[in-house]
């Protein structure tokens, strides 16, 4: 379907882009510096670049296919689910459910804004790194394995690797965000492909269509790695790029917009209301 390759297309160029935007922001320059990319020629970066998107890709595409398998090995019947004892989907629309959702939407509204610090992430991380300057703390093994292999393959991937883990605490809304709407557009799929199929007259109720593309945080990710590489070598550069407006807004607009949409959803679930039941009821309408 055309509208599949669209929103494949549109969701890659989106996500990659924020995920640029989001290596340039100053927790992520602290540690890409770290890294030892500049002692890496051009060819080891690159190379281990794709390598690691490469096998990032394909471990998304297998947990991805693997909950669309168990989905419709337990919901791949919709008229007949009668037999289920404790049923997630019944729990997903579930009023308590996104009330909890609604608080952690808000403490991630709260956290973009600047009202509140959870994580505490781009501090701890500067303390850390003049501790382990001024000898106080030992560097982990990732830190002690790019050092003693600077400039290898291995080094290059051990680098992606520690790029993603010690980002993490400061990119908790983005990931959250990211984890959230992978949720919703496989949700999506694989209720709604069945419906499609049959007013089509497609054989293979089963097959599940695009309507959301699940492989965002693969395709966020790849950009937030790409800037790394092309870019954090040259703190020159990486400098005059983050000291733009655009590139510090434009992640935390998306999060805003996200969070907003996301307890949106959540309030019109519970005032609706929308029910497990209802959702059924809808999808196996003739």
């Amino acid at each position: 379907m055309a509208y599949e390759y669209l929103t494949m297309v549109t969701s890659f160029i989106t996500c990659f882009m924020i995920g640029v935007t989001l290596s340039l922001q100053p927790a992520s320059i602290i540690v890409g510096t770290h890294t030892h990319l500049r002692e890496q020629s051009k060819w080891t970066r690159w190379n281990g670049y794709i390598i690691f998107v490469l096998l990032l890709f394909v471990l998304d595409m297998l947990v991805t296919n693997g909950i669309y398998i168990a989905f419709h090995d337990v919901y791949g019947n919709l008229f007949n689910i009668g037999y289920l004892d404790f049923d997630l989907m019944d729990m997903f629309f579930s009023e308590s459910f996104q009330i909890g959702v609604i608080l952690v939407f808000s403490l991630i509204l709260f956290q973009v804004l600047g009202l509140v610090d959870l994580a505490h992430g781009e501090r701890d991380l500067s303390f850390y790194y003049d501790q382990v300057d001024a000898g106080k703390q030992k560097s982990s093994w990732m830190e002690q394995y790019m050092w003693s292999q600077r400039g290898s393959l291995g080094a290059s991937l051990v680098g992606l690797l520690y790029m993603l883990k010690m980002t993490i605490k400061t990119m908790w809304p983005y990931t959250v965000c990211l984890v959230w709407f992978k949720i919703l557009a496989i949700l999506a799929n694989a209720l709604v492909s069945p419906s499609i199929n049959r007013i089509m007259h497609v054989n293979n109720e089963m097959t599940t269509l695009i309507i959301f593309d699940p492989y965002i945080i693969t395709y966020t990710v790849a950009g937030f790695l790409w800037g790394h590489v092309a870019l954090h070598h040259d703190i020159t550069k990486v400098s005059h790029l983050a000291s733009s407006m655009a590139i510090s807004l434009i992640p935390r607009l998306t999060v805003l917009v996200g969070a907003i949409f996301f307890i949106g959803l959540a309030l019109i679930i519970i005032m609706v209301p929308i029910t497990w039941d209802g959702v059924l009821d809808a999808l196996t309408k003739k």
